[in-house]
């Protein structure tokens, strides 16, 4: 089989709730992620620096307006899933740590259809949602929310490329 890569560079927020033992995630929408807990996060626009994006991002996903409080650093995951002629996806992932700016604000509301600087594009995120760390499983969340899952059991991420040799895109 001729593999073909696409590259995806974005950034992501984790904002855990140490009390209720919940990791604030959005479940996808489209994408290899798509029907999965996923991290509020994405791609940098032309321009943009990273937390201006992750700050845009996480607004545009979970309708909610975010602080960094600590860079976590890159990672990457190999998976395979086919977009426009290309057969894998190396996705490459900033991580940080964030807390909400008003931690008593209600979840926004979020738009469905997104005005970019290229016109417009349905927002990949069906919303925000709280999910207790023993909701998450292999067969419902992203790599992404796998790997912050080892951050907040450990405080600390291996930096080995994660390879995943089959993906299902839930419907």
């Amino acid at each position: 089989m001729d593999i073909r890569w696409h590259r995806h560079f974005g950034v992501y927020g984790i904002c855990y709730d140490e009390a209720k033992e919940a990791l604030l995630v959005v479940e996808k929408a489209g994408g290899p992620y798509r029907g999965r807990y996923d991290l509020p996060g994405g791609s940098v626009d032309p321009g943009e620096g990273m937390l201006e994006a992750l700050q845009r991002e996480f607004l545009e996903e979970t309708g909610m307006p975010v602080t960094s409080q600590q860079n976590l650093g890159a990672y990457d995951f190999l998976v395979p899933h086919e977009w426009k002629g290309t057969t894998h996806l190396h996705h490459i992932a900033v991580f940080y740590k964030v807390a909400l700016a008003d931690q008593e604000a209600p979840a926004g509301s979020i738009e469905r259809v997104l005005q970019t600087g290229s016109g417009q594009e349905l927002n990949d995120s069906f919303g925000l949602e709280w999910v207790h760390l023993g909701e998450l499983e292999e067969d419902n969340t992203s790599p992404l929310v796998r790997k912050a899952m080892e951050w907040i059991a450990s405080g600390r991420m291996s930096s080995e490329t994660v390879v995943y040799e089959s993906w299902t895109v839930l419907q």
